[in-house]
């Protein structure tokens, strides 16, 4: 196979810029493109102790009496809690959480209007599962 002239320029232009082009700079070379693992495993053991300690914190405001007698006059299981709880993401348990430890506090201050709110909550949760399982 003999290339005419311009052909085997533009193969020569087209070798060397590919050349030049998948060789980093030295300085690059040395620089890390992925994560660490330990970092890795950190943020990921930072994510689960964060909600281990949000269910453990809306679990306990769910067990005060004034949350049990709200949720058997709604016709709430614990159950459908436990659900509806173990089907939100981080960042919605832990707004959840939130809530649940000022309703918390609230109750210890002699309110329920907040607990009330953290049950209704819950129920606009099971509503949408429900409507989510029908689907």
């Amino acid at each position: 196979m003999t290339l005419r002239p311009y052909q085997s320029i533009a193969m020569t232009t087209a070798m060397a810029v590919f050349s030049y082009t998948s060789t980093a700079p030295a300085g690059m070379a040395a620089e890390p493109h992925i994560v660490p693992l330990a970092e890795l495993q950190q943020a990921a053991q930072a994510s689960m102790t964060a909600r281990a300690q949000n269910l453990k914190d809306v679990e306990r405001v769910f067990s005060l009496p004034q949350a049990q007698e709200a949720l058997n006059k709604s016709k709430v299981s614990p159950a459908q809690v436990r659900l509806a709880i173990s089907s939100l993401s981080d960042q919605e348990l832990d707004q959840l959480a939130q809530k649940a430890r000022t309703a918390e506090q609230e109750v210890e201050g002699g309110f329920i209007v907040g607990l009330l709110a953290l049950i209704g909550l819950v129920v606009v949760i099971l509503i949408v599962l429900a409507v989510m399982n029908d689907d």
